[in-house]
């Protein structure tokens, strides 16, 4: 593949992230207020999440090991049309259970099918988006090359929020369709503009060679994966909730506040995938430890403060360590295996981190019953844990 079909799949790829990851923000940003309208505590709210995740642990590492066969576009687009179907879906039932057509017994039951389609099919787009870029970049550019379509992610989120309080003047669920929309084209485009000029491999893959959760040359990856995406998940989930009941505000004041700290922590992810990353020379490991500290600072933040700004300055600096630590820790892990892994290995990473959205969400909504702050008290042990881990582990030395 040229340098120019190489920058145009890239191009290409990042466009088809940014629409997942808008449409992602638009569901963090959106669901937790309506449910409240349909009458759901944050406890069952958080269980749609998680619901998903468990799909999405499953199939991440199949979705990855099926494009090491049959390449790495059909398994994206595959991802792309059920994140599709999935946003076109959920608020269908929202609607319906608002207007009463649907009983919130029978409704809640369908909001969960609807997101574990996402967690089921869109299980695929990350693995095989990052094992492309792996295929298609050396050693010393592949933490470069993962931070440039994670940035395009978390662009997606950056906008995600924005689309949601413009689209809100049409309706509260316009930007699901939207997103929804948004998707199918990108699943269009992707087909016919992504080069794709590997040949898949046979069929007949050697069991032998499948790659495990206990893979020693993984393992730390594996945990730190899990941990960032507890953190990560935990916050966006409990944010709008956090928000609300710290400073009092209204469910149309929540939204807003909401979808100001995610588009801050958000920008911030870009900023440090799109400069930081790109422009500051560090090895993987150091990408992982600077981004820990950091994060520690930034949970401080939340946990220690009482007002708006302060919760933004610490949702700023949580972006910045996410936007760091995750493409350090992505690349570390491609590095650890064979050419003829990187889809297994972008699988299983996928798989195990988002052990995290199951895990955290839940026990943080369960302390959130408790105190509000308690979920941001948990976050920073466990950052803290991770730069212990990560400054300690011999396994991740070879990363110098």
């Amino acid at each position: 593949m040229s340098p120019a079909e190489t920058r145009r799949g890239l191009a290409v790829l990042c466009c088809c992230l940014t629409c997942v990851g808008l449409g992602q923000a638009v569901v963090f940003a959106t669901l937790p207020p309506v449910a409240r309208e349909l009458g759901l505590s944050p406890f069952l709210v958080s269980l749609i999440f998680a619901t998903s995740a468990v799909f999405w642990v499953v199939m991440s590492p199949v979705w990855g090991r099926r494009s090491d066969v049959v390449g790495r576009r059909p398994i994206i687009l595959t991802g792309l049309l059920g994140f599709a179907a999935s946003m076109l879906l959920l608020p269908a039932t929202i609607e319906a259970g608002l207007r009463g057509w649907l009983s919130l017994s029978f409704a809640y039951p369908l909001m969960i099918a609807a997101r574990c389609i996402f967690g089921f099919f869109g299980a695929g787009a990350m693995p095989a988006s990052q094992a492309y870029v792996a295929d298609r970049t050396t050693r010393d550019e592949r933490a470069r090359g993962i931070a440039l379509i994670a940035s395009a992610f978390g662009i997606g989120q950056s906008l995600g929020p924005a689309v949601a309080g413009v689209l809100s003047f049409v309706g509260v669920l316009a930007p699901f369709y939207f997103t929804a929309a948004a998707a199918t084209l990108s699943a269009a485009s992707l087909w016919y503009l992504l080069p794709e000029d590997q040949k898949p491999d046979s069929p007949a893959v050697d069991s032998s060679k499948r790659l495990r959760f206990y893979d020693r040359r993984i393992r730390p990856f594996l945990w730190i994966a899990a941990a960032m995406q507890a953190v990560r998940s935990t916050t966006a989930i409990t944010l709008a909730f956090f928000l609300q009941d710290s400073l009092s505000l209204s469910a149309e004041q929540t939204v807003r506040y909401a979808s100001l700290g995610f588009v801050a922590m958000a920008l911030a992810g870009v900023v440090a995938q799109l400069l930081l990353v790109q422009r500051i020379p560090m090895t993987a490991l150091q990408m992982m430890r600077g981004g820990l500290a950091v994060g520690v600072v930034a949970l401080l933040c939340l946990v220690l403060g009482s007002s708006m700004a302060a919760f933004t300055s610490g949702l700023v600096l949580l972006g910045l360590a996410l936007g760091t630590v995750r493409p350090g820790n992505s690349a570390g892990a491609s590095l650890a295996v064979g050419a003829d892994e990187q889809g297994a290995a972008a699988g299983v990473l996928n798989s195990i981190g988002v052990i995290g959205n199951i895990v955290g969400p839940l026990l943080g909504s369960a302390i959130y019953e408790i105190r509000p702050v308690a979920p941001y008290a948990m976050n920073a042990l466990i950052m803290a844990a991770a730069l212990v881990f990560a400054l300690s582990a011999r396994s991740l030395r070879r990363l110098h």
